[in-house]
């Protein structure tokens, strides 16, 4: 392969991370944006707390209190004006939350067990023929797969909790602008 393909390559890997990273950091503001329209007094979390997530590892546990107090305030917010609007995504947030754990899990797993199969396999190895799929590789390779697939849904619950929590944001903040109806009132003249 030539010099200038691999660097096109390579420019390409590096451009789909960052357009990959911008959606993050842009779904991150819409939460963001829904926690600031929640009154001071609502709050459970200040709303640039939620800017934690783009920490690697600490946002594994960090979107169970993103999800469970954003969501929090926005249901408190609205409880306050006598408007019912359920959780306010806070089941989708945990869910995704979950769902990072156990995409964790099983990525951590399933590299441990292909790392211990391939050990096994490179003892058996007798130079001129390959030796068998060890078990071990299998069931890593199985778990890792199981582990990508548990990301997808929990990309789907992320997409619909930063959606449900945007919607409800703008809600809250059309709310707050809404003219107030004193009603009939006599004039002056």
């Amino acid at each position: 392969m030539s010099a200038a393909i691999v660097i096109l390559i390579f420019l390409i890997i590096i451009a789909v991370i960052l357009a990959i990273f911008g959606v993050f950091i842009w779904m991150i503001f819409l939460i963001y944006r829904a926690g600031a329209a929640v009154p001071a007094e609502h709050q459970k979390m200040e709303p640039g707390m939620v800017w934690l997530l783009v920490i690697p590892v600490f946002q594994t546990v960090w979107a169970f209190f993103v999800a469970s107090r954003i969501c929090g305030g926005l249901s408190a917010a609205f409880e306050a004006r006598g408007l019912d609007r359920g959780d306010c995504g806070r089941f989708k947030g945990m869910a995704y939350a979950v769902s990072m754990v156990l995409q964790l899990v099983l990525s951590i797993v399933g590299g441990g067990l292909q790392l211990v199969g391939s050990l096994k396999m490179s003892n058996m190895s007798t130079g001129t023929e390959s030796p068998p799929l060890d078990p071990w590789m299998i069931a890593g390779v199985g778990a890792s797969a199981f582990g990508g697939i548990v990301a997808l849904v929990g990309l789907v619950f992320l997409i619909l909790f930063v959606v449900e929590v945007n919607r409800r944001g703008k809600e809250l903040g059309s709310l707050a602008t809404a003219p107030i109806d004193v009603g009939d009132h006599p004039r002056t003249e």
